[in-house]
């Protein structure tokens, strides 16, 4: 296969979705053809925790050549100046691809300002572009952000700039069926849309298999969620829920910029029954699967994340064997009722999750059937791993028709 430049803002070792997204595809990109990983020092959630001589072991060790320029501190309490900054650091990125001479330059992104400037590297380089889009930021940000004025017209040039790039990309790589609809609702052609649904990797799933039944401590189930704990998810609903079922235990593991005040206001609330243990690895995270009695998804209501989201944990979840409690609409809604592996109530509403959450404690049968359901569509889903073959197989269509060779 060609050479290929990958660009991103999160890879392995992080252990975050998006890092955990490129992981495999990755690995089967580099078993084809020569490929070079573009991106930052490990630095999700805090850059500390990570070991600088572990992660040049890491990277040494893997079959293709991954440069880290620098590190990048994206959080920020202002909107605004999070976004410039994350248009410097694109930039600042991409431009350390100048020296390469790829065939293709694939982006993938969170940050969504990467692609607009990898997609000006790939035509500078007469690459073909690719565009692995795991969320269209820009629409969600429109819905949630409630910008006014000049935030709000600046927003507006953004999607106008997003829009235009998808549409003068080779290929979209979408991560729900969603996300493939709006695009082609925007004029997109399916034949340039590849879609590569949310899923694990085998290794995850082989570690979750055997994950038992649950702790089974009726006196003290306990309610996990695991990830980003950001606007988007809604975190803050469990607050009054904790505080009316008192003898549930509620662990929201992760990081993100609503962190700090969903634990100011548990504390100020007295609620010694939440913990936040911060951001755990993937062995931590998969701990916390397992002493789990019930797992824990809220996606804000808009028309946008009803539309198209599907999230990613929802699969590890699933893997773990553990009944899920779905507090959203949509996609995903629909999604989680083919498969009956979880309870669903409306996004935003206390007292049915505190109803929905007392009725699996009280129901360890309905507990281990919901469990199983999630298990057994995982076990019979694609891997991450057979995805990424089909993504090095699109690339390798790509660059043939290119060449003018025979497909």
């Amino acid at each position: 296969m060609a050479s290929v430049l990958l660009l991103t803002q999160f890879f392995p070792p992080e252990t975050n979705a998006a890092a955990s997204r490129l992981g495999p595809l990755a690995e089967a990109l580099g078993a084809r053809g020569r490929l070079v990983v573009l991106t930052l020092e490990p630095g999700y959630p805090e850059p500390e925790l990570y070991d600088s001589e572990a992660t040049a072991a890491f990277d040494r060790a893997q079959p293709f050549a991954v440069r880290r320029p620098f590190s990048f501190r994206p959080h920020s309490r202002s909107l605004p100046i999070r976004a410039l900054r994350e248009q410097l650091m694109a930039l600042a990125l991409v431009s350390r691809g100048l020296r390469d001479r790829p065939e293709v330059v694939v982006v993938s992104t969170p940050s969504m300002f990467l692609a607009p400037a990898a997609w000006l590297l790939a035509r500078a380089k007469r690459a073909l572009f690719v565009w692995d889009v795991r969320d269209v930021t820009w629409r969600l940000a429109s819905e949630l952000g409630g910008a006014r004025g000049p935030a709000a017209a600046a927003l507006r040039v953004v999607e106008r700039v997003m829009w235009g790039v998808l549409a003068r990309a080779d290929l979209v790589v979408t991560a729900t069926p969603g996300i493939t609809d709006l695009l082609e609702e925007r004029g997109i052609p399916r034949d340039r849309i590849l879609t590569l649904v949310n899923t694990i990797s085998t290794a995850v799933r082989d570690a979750l298999r055997h994950n038992g039944a649950g702790p089974g401590d009726a006196s003290r189930p306990t309610v996990a969620y695991a990830g980003l704990i950001g606007y988007s998810q809604g975190l803050d609903v469990l607050l009054p829920v904790a505080r009316e079922l008192r003898d549930v235990e509620f662990v929201l593991a992760g990081d993100g910029p609503q962190r700090a005040e969903i634990e100011r206001r548990a504390r100020e609330l007295g609620l010694e029954n939440v913990r936040f243990p911060g951001y755990l690895g993937r062995e931590g995270i998969l701990e916390l699967y397992r002493r789990s009695d019930v797992l824990f998804v809220q996606t804000e209501d808009t028309s946008y994340t009803n539309a198209v989201v599907i999230p990613m944990k929802l699969y590890e979840y699933m893997a773990a064997g553990r009944p899920i409690v779905y507090a959203g609409r949509g996609l995903a809604v629909d999604f989680l009722q083919e498969i009956g592996c979880a309870a669903i109530v409306p996004p935003r509403e206390p007292g049915a999750l505190a109803s929905a959450i007392r009725e699996l404690a009280d129901d360890p049968e309905r507990r281990r059937r919901l469990g199983a359901c999630g298990r057994a569509h995982v076990d019979a889903s694609e891997t991450r791993e057979a995805l990424a073959e089909r993504f090095a197989d699109a690339i390798e269509a790509l660059v043939r028709e290119r060449r003018g060779e025979p497909t």
